[in-house]
């Protein structure tokens, strides 16, 4: 289980203080090189046992840039699916 952040992230930084786990990092530590922020798998629990729904994906200002697998969810409308 783990968050991803797609090529729509605009780098506010508004995700990294709201993960519970410190699973999200800025561009300058994306391994990938790229420059969005990037979520480490091996850390991002979902924030299952802490919120309802990822709470980097609520933070987020930009609609659909954090996407992940429980149900098919994407970015703040908790319920959209990914298309």
């Amino acid at each position: 289980m783990a968050v991803k952040i797609t090529d729509t992230c605009i780098n506010c930084g508004a995700c990294i203080d709201e993960c519970p786990v410190e699973a999200i990092t800025d561009d300058d530590g994306n391994p990938t090189g790229e420059s969005i922020h990037y979520v480490f798998a091996d850390k991002c629990v979902e924030c299952d046992g802490y919120h309802s729904t990822p709470a980097c994906a609520s933070a987020c200002p930009t609609e659909g840039c954090i996407v992940w697998d429980e149900g098919n969810k994407a970015g703040k409308s908790a319920g959209s699916a990914i298309v």
